[in-house]
């Protein structure tokens, strides 16, 4: 019996485990909002979150800083991989179980719902499905499991009664996750403290619409192979191959505003420390951006910032701009999936990183602050003698 239940449940562990595909600029409706920003559909991420406040001391500072002399950082623009282990089990469905007894969802009886977080089984703590088939293996005597769940950020436990399947499986009618892997941009790295920062916004896992919390994580080595090209109303998107045995650095936190790490080594991307602009000098005009659009090449590609919004607290869409790029538009038709996090250049300076797009033309987007990414990462950029012996 054990035999056959190991082998069954291993069918279905495989069914399970699946490759979750990064979304960098857009995300399923549920997760997004249809509004209308000076007449323009917009495809934006709910803004009902923590805002935290910058002080006017360091508005003070930043006024008077000569602009030679600021915090210095290392331009992303190259394409990562992206892997996480989740903080617990998400229960991305629940399903009927034919049995004997006819048709039943054991899960959904018991209160499961999808979106759910199972992070313990009778109160021992699981971060992979092997552990949570561990338990369901040992459940066979009581024949019940009790899950600690966390929806939503509070604490449940609820007790499931698996059952056996008329193919002999005993299971509990859930399709659990453990793993996510996508692609992304990376923004800066921190030439001091090996910091880095990317996206530029949050990774959102496309079954429950919900925060992707995070136990461990890596970002990987990735080399684009080709440009599914942006159409009206349609978002393009990078295709590209994750390199799984080459570890770039850690991932410890994904929040609204990008993934945040430390690199374990900064030569592997050979470009010169670049000075950052604060959010008060960052202003309409040429700019550009850095991103990859072959292989692991980084480029340079023109864009026009056309709006300013003036932000002294943390917060999205501080910029706006439009494509110019001819080059650009021919390949990919403006701003794809996978460009998160390219850095947005002005006047030789980090000024933010791309974040957006405009549903109905892909050559439009917002981007993000450099300065609140920073403040993300914990970096203390105002602390200029840190940088004073980069070249």
């Amino acid at each position: 019996m054990n035999q056959k239940f190991n082998k069954n449940l291993k069918k279905v562990y495989n069914l399970l485990i699946f490759v979750f595909s990064l979304i960098s600029i857009v995300a399923p409706a549920s997760e997004y909002a249809w509004a209308k920003t000076d007449n323009e559909q917009l495809l934006h991420i709910d803004e009902k979150r923590k805002i935290y406040e910058v002080s006017h001391h360091r508005f003070e500072k930043t006024n008077t800083v000569a602009s030679v002399d600021r915090y210095m950082l290392i331009p992303g623009g190259d394409a990562i991989g992206i892997k996480i282990q989740t903080d617990g089990l998400v229960v991305v469905d629940t399903y009927l179980v034919n049995t004997s007894n006819g048709a039943i969802n054991p899960a959904k009886e018991a209160g499961i719902v999808k979106g759910d977080l199972i992070v313990a089984v009778n109160n021992q703590k699981i971060t992979t499905v092997d552990d949570y088939k561990q338990q369901l293996l040992l459940s066979q005597n009581s024949g019940q499991l009790i899950l600690t769940v966390n929806r939503q950020g509070k604490i449940e436990h609820v007790t499931v009664h698996p059952v056996t399947s008329t193919e002999g499986v005993t299971t509990t009618g859930l399709y659990l996750r453990d793993k996510l892997a996508g692609i992304g941009t990376l923004t800066f790295i921190d030439p001091n403290s090996l910091k880095y920062g990317a996206l530029g916004h949050e990774i959102i896992d496309q079954d429950t619409n919900q925060l992707v919390t995070v136990s461990y994580g890596e970002i990987i080595n990735s080399n684009v192979t080709a440009i599914r090209k942006a159409a009206t109303g349609r978002p393009g998107e990078k295709v590209a191959d994750i390199l799984f045995d080459q570890k770039l650095g850690t991932l410890e936190k994904n929040n609204n505003f990008g993934i945040y790490g430390v690199m374990g080594n900064a030569d592997t991307f050979s470009k010169e420390p670049m000075p950052i602009a604060y959010a008060n000098e960052v202003k309409t005009g040429p700019a550009q951006i850095y991103t990859v659009l072959n292989g692991n090449k980084v480029e340079v590609f023109n864009i026009n910032i056309t709006e300013v919004n003036p932000q002294t607290q943390k917060a999205i869409k501080g910029l706006k701009y439009v494509v110019t790029d001819e080059r650009l538009l021919n390949e990919t038709g403006g701003i794809v999936q996978g460009m998160s996090g390219s850095p947005i250049i002005q006047d030789g300076k980090i000024v933010g990183a791309v974040t957006h797009v405009l549903v109905h033309d892909a050559t439009m987007g917002y981007g993000i602050f450099i300065e609140w990414m920073l403040q993300e990462a914990g970096i203390d950029y105002l602390n200029i003698q840190s940088t004073t012996n980069v070249a």
